[in-house]
């Protein structure tokens, strides 16, 4: 069964079947068009890059994924050179959200996550650098897991902010997810021991009413099923002087991420004159403009989130709602969608931080009142680097 053209790539209409045999035998997998398969262009949702020369090999997560037993059945669509929470692609439209079809699906690995929600993919291969995989799996009501940062090679993917890219994954069972993270992940780690789940109130906060009722009731299932005692803690609403809260998050994320954006995007944007969609040009143009004491001053911040994450789970897990609320309408404007987007950074970005690992789980739907619909939301096990299995182990431990 082929990919819907929306779901695809421009180069993206493929099957490739495995190389080997192993825990992936049968499963089918929709690649993020910012892999290279060999053969076709990876365009990373841009028509400049599209016109370019084809992969002569496949990226390093793709062959894992072939050699394990896996079948690609296309290269999917990205939000345009990754930079994007929502879907939308000026050049190519917004995929479908099969599980809320008047709502985006979430990005920038919005078509496969499209593909696995729709049931024509098993698995889809992703990537994430400030929600990538967590948005769209909480949007289309799928498992998606970002991992700790280096655990998967991402040799042969096109680079957004490599000091932040992951490669992810997105499934509608846990037991895939962990299936594929055991054949992509380097030297398999033991988990630690825990005794709590952590309730990160002060992220809690910034979500939805609804948002919130769902995250605390999914909180106690997981701690119902796994024997953990559950508290309520923040992450950042620290009464010392040195403290940030939340919403500080996006300027420690901003400035460090935009650095790293321009470093991979400056120069091709200069020497190659790309045609490029809505505001793309200028957000790279202005990542250039991030001074030095702008990154010293958010190097300081990032540094004070990763020492109060790592006291605050010495001998936990976080857990705390995806996004804030379920998936905005596809109708939705660029100003409301740009509201959300900084709302919702504060909850995705301390993994991006940390380099942590981060698993999102469908917790349910919402309504909403206004249009009568209902759409999906997640809520996410956050830990340390290096909590990847634990993570999944933990969300196993929970009935579906």
């Amino acid at each position: 069964m082929s990919l819907p053209p929306r779901m695809l790539a421009p180069d993206g209409e493929l099957v490739v079947g495995p190389t080997g045999a192993g825990p992936l035998d049968g499963v089918t997998v929709a690649v993020k068009d910012l892999f290279d398969v060999a053969g076709r262009v990876t365009a990373a949702g841009n028509p400049t890059l599209a016109a370019g020369v084809p992969a002569s090999s496949h990226a390093g997560a793709v062959a894992r994924l072939l050699r394990a037993g896996a079948t690609v059945v296309g290269k999917t669509a990205t939000d345009e050179l990754a930079m994007g929470m929502f879907g939308a692609n000026t050049h190519y439209g917004t995929p479908p959200n099969p599980a809320a079809p008047d709502r985006v699906p979430g990005g920038s690995s919005s078509g496969s996550a499209s593909a696995v929600a729709a049931g024509l993919a098993d698995l889809g291969l992703g990537t994430d650098t400030g929600g990538s995989i967590r948005v769209p799996g909480a949007f289309c009501g799928l498992v998606g897991l970002r991992p700790t940062h280096g655990r998967i090679d991402t040799a042969g993917l096109r680079p957004m902010a490599p000091r932040f890219d992951t490669v992810g994954l997105l499934a509608r069972e846990v037991a895939t997810v962990g299936a594929a993270f055991g054949a992509l992940a380097a030297a398999p780690r033991a988990p630690r021991g825990v005794r709590r789940l952590v309730l990160l109130t002060d992220l809690l906060d910034l979500a939805a009413p609804e948002v919130a009722t769902a995250t605390m009731r999914t909180a106690v299932r997981l701690a119902e099923a796994t024997g953990l005692q559950l508290v309520g803690l923040p992450l950042l609403d620290d009464p010392l002087p040195e403290g940030m809260r939340a919403p500080e998050l996006l300027s420690v994320f901003w400035p460090l991420m935009s650095r790293q954006l321009w470093h991979t995007n400056g120069a091709w944007l200069r020497e190659a004159d790309p045609t490029l969609g809505e505001g793309i040009a200028d957000r790279i143009r202005v990542a250039g403009t991030v001074t030095d004491a702008e990154v010293r001053a958010a190097e300081s911040g990032r540094a004070r989130l990763v020492q109060r994450l790592e006291s605050l789970l010495l001998e936990e897990v976080a857990v705390l709602p995806t996004t804030i609320a379920a998936a905005p309408l596809r109708t939705s404007s660029h100003a409301s969608l740009m509201d959300y987007r900084d709302r919702n950074l504060p909850l995705v970005v301390p993994a991006s931080l940390a380099g942590a690992p981060q698993l999102t789980l469908p917790a349910g739907r919402v309504t909403d009142y206004g249009t009568g619909t209902s759409a999906p939301v997640g809520v996410s096990l956050l830990g340390l680097p290096g909590d990847d299995e634990l993570l999944l182990d933990l969300a196993a431990a929970v009935p579906s």
